[in-house]
């Protein structure tokens, strides 16, 4: 009787604990060998909706702030490239006329040119804002399992991209991460936060979507691609916006899909990716979707902007086999 008291005593408290805080539970629990991949994907959930929460709360609660102290972009002093003058071959300090010596002839050789070496790519680089932290847990566990590449690294920022620049300096941040990472690939997703007014260079405030405004953010892109370009990273893959759900996107985001993909035609290592039309037909947003082995499944949260993990699987495929056909990515099972 005294045991079964016990263990009626113990049963109340766990469930008591469960109850009160069924977040931390699933969190909890969804780490042990124990938890089956329907609660990992239910404790992951609860921290991305945690994590939108945070980001909204940023945005209703933010103020106005001195354009006057924006922070201006340190130069870089170009590098200077030494050349070695030809250096000609010693003269004979006697220089006499000799009889030239007959030396039998020989077949020359000819041997194979070697192959060229290919350096591969190890090293994988994630930049963006919330939106690029759903793409890039996707894109590190398909180059882990599929392509045995572990070395990659997530690099985001909430409420950020290239428009609000006085709040974070993403021209400073990619700096310092590509010289202490040195990363081989990196894969570019901004946007999300970019459909409001800008401070152009002269520190005027321009309109959203207006020819002024689309003129600045295009002057912040071409910045940041020439940015990467001078870098010693040997491929870049800018990722476009794809359709959203929302009407005030649907203007927004072709304008800065063409500022991104004419920005990347000026440079030989940046290359677009367009990802409009993979979540819309007709122009119109598709909430479900399949996936390359069929499973269907809704491909946006409600905010019509972050992606599920489904739809996170269905981009980081595009990019991918996007890599693979650029001879990015080997698979390692064939020789």
């Amino acid at each position: 009787m005294k045991d079964r008291e016990i263990l009626l005593i113990v049963t109340s408290v766990i469930l008591t604990l469960i109850f009160s805080n069924l977040s931390l539970f699933l969190k909890s629990f969804a780490s042990t060998p124990f938890a089956s991949p329907e609660i990992k994907e239910a404790a992951r959930q609860i921290e991305i909706d945690g994590f939108r929460k945070s980001e909204q709360d940023f945005w209703s609660k933010i103020k106005d702030i001195n354009f006057d102290s924006l922070p201006k972009e340190a130069e870089i002093p170009p590098v200077k490239t030494e050349t070695k003058a030809a250096v000609e071959p010693p003269k004979p300090a006697n220089p006499q006329k000799q009889t030239p010596v007959k030396k039998p002839t020989s077949v020359k050789k000819t041997t194979p040119a070697k192959p060229k070496l290919t350096i591969p790519y190890r090293k994988f680089l994630f930049i963006g804002d919330s939106v690029m932290f759903d793409l890039g847990i996707q894109l590190q566990y398909t180059l882990k399992k599929k392509y045995n590449i572990a070395d990659t690294k997530i690099d985001y920022k909430v409420s950020t991209g290239l428009n609000r620049i006085d709040y974070y300096d993403w021209y400073a941040r990619t700096r310092q991460i590509l010289n202490n990472y040195q990363p081989d690939v990196v894969i570019v997703l901004f946007g999300a936060n970019d459909r409001q007014n800008i401070i152009d260079s002269q520190g005027k405030g321009r309109a959203v979507l207006t020819k002024e405004w689309q003129k600045a953010y295009q002057e912040r892109v071409e910045r940041y691609a020439k940015l990467l370009d001078s870098s010693s990273v040997r491929k870049v893959y800018w990722v476009g916006q794809s359709i959203p759900n929302k009407s005030p996107y649907l203007k927004a985001f072709p304008i800065m899909n063409d500022i991104y993909k004419n920005a990347s035609k000026s440079s030989s290592k940046i290359e677009f990716i367009s990802t409009w039309d993979t979540f819309g037909k007709a122009g119109k947003f598709v909430p479900v979707m399949a996936n390359k082995s069929g499973k269907r499944g809704y491909v946006k949260n409600n905010d019509g902007l972050h992606f599920t993990s489904h739809g996170a699987q269905i981009i980081s495929d595009l990019i991918v086999d996007k890599m693979v056909s650029d001879k990015i990515l080997k698979d390692p099972t064939k020789k």
